[in-house]
């Protein structure tokens, strides 16, 4: 293993996440916030910079990176970049417990949006923004953020990009990895900046639309205040939210073939398709269920399409209390975790596409009972899908299986109301924010729960392999 080659470009993410910490220092500066929040901005650069002077001290001769490098690199980045970014809420005070500030990174980073904070109000404006800040960068992935500003001439990073890249298939755009990292985030950048801009015309101040856009688009769901998006109290916001959150549950790939000009194709896609399907049914079915609750059909449907774009992206953002919800919608919402948006979003959870490969095999499985003899192909957008790739599906399903079933049965010893843990598992697994059955957030569980479920949302976010064999021996071996 090029043990050198990691610590060199472990150095220079270092250097990356310094300099995002001065989107926080030059809030503080502008809100003329008091000394120990700026330095506490300060110090945790220093640290970084530390770090990442020495790391660059051994440079690599061999700066080729293998599939162990690849899957080191990942794990490490979004391990330390989620500690590091929790260290200025805990230097100044803001979040007084360690373990609970770098869940609330990681919360971020993974762009789940759980929280430990009861208000926002303990939040000064920068570290704020900065909490919504990880989710812009974590939306699309630290690592390519990182690749499309580093410097990689060899354009080597390949294994580094398929390690985070969410989804069962990675693809480039484009024939050169940086070249399609910065067009991916162009796009999402380009993206978020419309978003804040419209919420910005649509009467949120400046500093809230920036706020909101980033949870948003990171389909993070933090927000600025403790009721969320209800807040506002305002039906156009709720509805630029929902849809805003259901456009960045798309696949990006398929924005860039807008770009090219190929949009027949985009509409043909088969995942997208089931995804607006899926949309639709959810809010069909849960409007007729709660039928009754809100005075008016606009007020239901306002709320749970909200409700349904919030969850199946995997955002979290709340606005109506669902408590009151029957057993039916509640349910439902469960499955919506599991599912998630798109392949190659910034949503989490187990990807339509997957749901849709399941589907797909599903019925050759049932057809291939009355006709034993006929070969069946399984096609997703015209294109036969190989047998390698249907393994791995159907082998990624029992690991995540496994894990959601070892992890509902930990979080039983904390709590004993089934929907509370199984909604906190899904929701910390598929990256998705909230926890049904209580209004409660997860300061609900203990230390060690939260440091478990603080490695579960970073393994959630990679898709789990990374982080697993992160922790494997082997991984680290010579050979």
């Amino acid at each position: 293993m090029n043990r050198r080659m990691v610590g060199y470009l472990m150095a220079k993410l270092f250097f990356i996440e310094a300099g995002l910490l001065t989107v926080p220092l030059i809030t503080a500066l502008i809100y003329q916030e008091p000394l120990k929040n700026t330095s506490a901005i300060l110090l945790t650069m220093g640290l970084l910079l530390l770090l990442g002077g020495l790391g660059l001290v051994l440079k690599p001769n061999n700066h080729r990176i293998y599939t162990k490098e690849g899957l080191i690199i990942v794990s490490l980045c979004w391990l330390l970049w989620s500690f590091f970014g929790g260290l200025p809420f805990f230097f100044s005070g803001q979040i007084p417990n360690l373990i609970d500030a770098f869940f609330e990174t990681t919360s971020g980073f993974t762009s789940t949006g759980a929280t430990i904070l009861d208000t926002t109000k303990v939040l000064s404006p920068s570290l704020l923004l900065w909490r919504s800040f990880t989710q812009l960068i974590g939306g699309m992935g630290v690592l390519v953020f990182a690749l499309a500003i580093m410097d990689n001439p060899q354009n080597n990073h390949l294994e580094v990009m398929r390690a985070e890249m969410a989804g069962p298939v990675f693809g480039k755009v484009v024939s050169k990895l940086k070249n399609t990292a910065q067009i991916l985030y162009l796009i999402y950048l380009a993206m978020f900046i419309i978003l804040a801009l419209i919420l910005w015309l649509a009467g949120l101040s400046f500093y809230d639309s920036l706020v909101t856009a980033m949870g948003v688009a990171g389909t993070g769901g933090f927000a600025g205040y403790e009721n969320n998006i209800a807040y506002y109290n305002n039906s156009l916001i709720t509805v630029i939210v929902s849809v805003g959150m259901l456009v960045f549950g798309v696949n990006f790939n398929l924005y860039y073939l807008i770009l090219l000009g190929k949009v027949r194709s985009v509409f043909k896609n088969e995942e997208l398709k089931l995804y607006g399907l899926i949309t639709l049914i959810a809010v069909v079915a849960i409007s007729i269920n709660i039928n009754g609750l809100y005075p008016s059909l606009k007020d239901t449907l306002e709320k749970v399409f909200f409700q349904v774009s919030s969850v199946l992206t995997s955002t979290g953002f709340g606005h109506p209390d669902i408590q009151p919800w029957p057993l039916f919608s509640q349910t439902l919402l469960l499955l919506l975790m599991f599912c998630g948006g798109m392949a190659g979003s910034t949503a989490g959870g187990f990807k339509i596409m997957r749901v849709l490969t399941l589907l797909k095999l599903a019925k050759n499985q049932v057809l291939s009972t009355l006709y034993p003899n006929r070969v069946l192909t399984l096609n997703v957008n015209g294109t036969p899908l190989d047998n390698k790739t249907q393994q791995s599906i159907l082998k990624y399903l029992v690991l995540y299986l496994m894990v959601l079933s070892g992890l509902i049965l930990l979080l039983s010893l904390d709590n004993d109301n089934f929907l509370i843990v199984a909604s906190a598992s899904l929701s910390a697994l598929n990256n998705v924010g909230p926890i049904l059955g209580t209004n409660d957030n997860f300061n609900l569980f203990s230390p060690l729960s939260k440091i478990i479920l603080s490695f579960v949302m970073i393994a959630g976010r990679l898709e789990l392999y990374p982080l697993i064999l992160f922790f494997l021996p082997k991984t680290w071996s010579k050979t």
